[in-house]
């Protein structure tokens, strides 16, 4: 089986020696995302609907990397730090995924990475090769 690894600004990833995304055969995994600009520092402090929407737009880029796009996530995982902010996290993710919504869950945990995180998305993905679930 042939894996593909693509890497993003986060700059954690260089530190914890993880790859933002990997392509395994028909499965795409993008890791746990926080909302970061171009050069890996936090986007939009505190404002869950801003992170929300930035965290799957890296998710998105590197399934882009890898030769997908937002169709063809088939599940999210969302951990958030405010239980309270949920309605503006729901509202980015709907809009996000529009037509083509997988599955997801959304947890609250302790804490993120940093304090001015306040969401963090992980996704699945299944590759245009993989039709077996449509």
């Amino acid at each position: 089986m042939e894996f593909r690894r693509v890497f993003s600004a986060a700059p954690w990833e260089s530190i914890a020696g993880y790859c933002r995304a990997l392509k395994a055969g028909n499965t795409l995994l993008v890791g746990g995302t926080v909302a970061f600009d171009a050069d890996g520092r936090p986007f939009k402090p505190g404002d869950a609907y801003a992170q929300t929407r930035r965290c799957l737009e890296i998710i998105e880029q590197a399934l882009k990397e890898l030769g997908e796009d937002r169709t063809r996530i088939i599940a999210t995982r969302m951990y958030t730090s405010n239980m309270d902010l949920w309605p503006q996290i729901a509202q980015a993710h709907k809009e996000f995924f529009d037509q083509h919504p997988p599955t997801t869950m959304l947890l609250e945990v302790a804490r993120l990475i940093g304090p001015e995180f306040v969401i963090e998305i992980e996704a699945e993905a299944r590759s245009t090769e993989d039709r077996s679930h449509e």
